[in-house]
């Protein structure tokens, strides 16, 4: 025979299927609190602030790529991680497309990789650089430009070996 005690249903705090129900959304709670703190804590170097201006600024870079096949402006560009060397050898059909020349390697996600090198002559139609010997091994993009000229060209760079190559037109 059983007892009254046993007759009696267990205190909702005992059974599993509320405890069950009640750690859905408790879960959705807690993954929300994660999802923020990696959103609060991590910089999207994607996206940029003055997104007009870098609207607008499309039409000139569109003009400086056409000034660059104007001059009939070509770039040899080779990496050299052991050396931490960027050799560039520059074609060209007018001695105006020459001068003083800047090559940025872009990171394609984090911002603070970004590199800015001025390029040294280093002969008639050849230009080097020193790399830092911490350079990330991932595809660059490459933006060449002749600032006094007004010309540039872009570019995407496997720097995943030790040697990387690439012709710019």
């Amino acid at each position: 025979m059983r007892t009254a005690d046993e007759l009696l249903p267990r205190p909702w705090y005992r059974q599993f299927w509320p405890w069950f129900l009640i750690s859905i959304p408790l879960a959705a709670i807690v993954a929300s609190i994660v999802t923020i703190n990696l959103a609060i804590d991590s910089n999207d170097g994607l996206v940029v602030d003055n997104y007009y201006k870098k609207g607008l600024a499309i039409h000139l870079d569109a003009e400086a790529l056409q000034r660059a096949r104007n001059l009939g402006v070509e770039a040899d560009i080779r990496i050299s991680q052991a050396k931490h060397l960027l050799d560039l050898n520059l074609k060209t059909r007018s001695q105006q497309a020459q001068g003083r020349l800047q090559i940025a390697l872009r990171h394609p996600t984090q911002a603070h990789h970004d590199l800015l090198l001025d390029l040294v002559p280093a002969g008639p139609h050849h230009y080097r650089a020193e790399l830092p010997a911490d350079m990330a091994r991932v595809n660059w993009v490459i933006q060449l430009s002749a600032p006094e000229s007004g010309w540039q060209l872009h570019g995407r760079i496997d720097n995943n070996q030790d040697e990387a190559q690439l012709l710019l037109r």
